[in-house]
């Protein structure tokens, strides 16, 4: 795989399996993600409606074709002699400020 965006396409064709390394299936990543957006909203007071659907729309991005797409043109292919780990944290950094973007958070 080249790219994010491949190894998305090959996770959406196949949401329950389990992905490349890993034992969790896109749908379960994506109930995760649900679930730890809401209790993060916890504290702020807000309707649980309106925390709950905000919670859904960001795990609802991993299925986005567009939102794949940018995140993959921007984190790219790993640079000559970074580590797995360092470029899961470039990844994490680049995710982080396309969703405050997106969201309307200022870091």
């Amino acid at each position: 795989m080249s790219s994010f965006k491949e190894f998305m396409d090959e996770a959406v064709e196949s949401p329950t399996k389990a992905l490349t390394s890993s034992n969790t299936s896109l749908s379960a990543i994506q109930a995760s993600l649900t679930l730890s957006v809401g209790i993060l909203l916890n504290p702020f007071a807000v309707s649980s409606d309106k925390k709950q659907k905000f919670a859904e729309e960001v795990a609802n991005l991993v299925r986005d074709e567009s939102f794949i797409s940018e995140f993959s043109d921007r984190i790219g292919e790993p640079i000559e002699l970074e580590t797995e780990e360092d470029f899961v944290e470039r990844g994490r950094d680049v995710l982080r400020m396309i969703l405050f973007d997106k969201f309307g958070i200022k870091g």
